[in-house]
């Protein structure tokens, strides 16, 4: 995940993309489907995703940055 180029602006790069990918894959495992399925997942799993994935400085990725997030060019 980590080697997949990050084609956001600097202005959307407030979380790795990596991670937004991560967490985009791991909704999708959960039957969530699409931005707000994404979102809700990562909403729902706040605490676990920030413990596991040893999470700081702006918490975890919401609706706007999975839907920003998961449309590479």
């Amino acid at each position: 995940m980590k080697q997949v180029e990050d084609l956001r602006t600097t202005d959307g790069r407030r979380h790795p993309l990596w991670l937004v990918l991560m967490f985009v894959i791991m909704g999708t495992m959960n039957g969530c489907v699409g931005y707000r399925g994404w979102g809700d997942f990562v909403k729902r799993h706040r605490r676990v995703l920030i413990e596991k994935f040893g999470i700081q400085k702006h918490g975890v990725s919401s609706y706007p940055t999975c839907n920003h997030g998961s449309r590479l060019r």
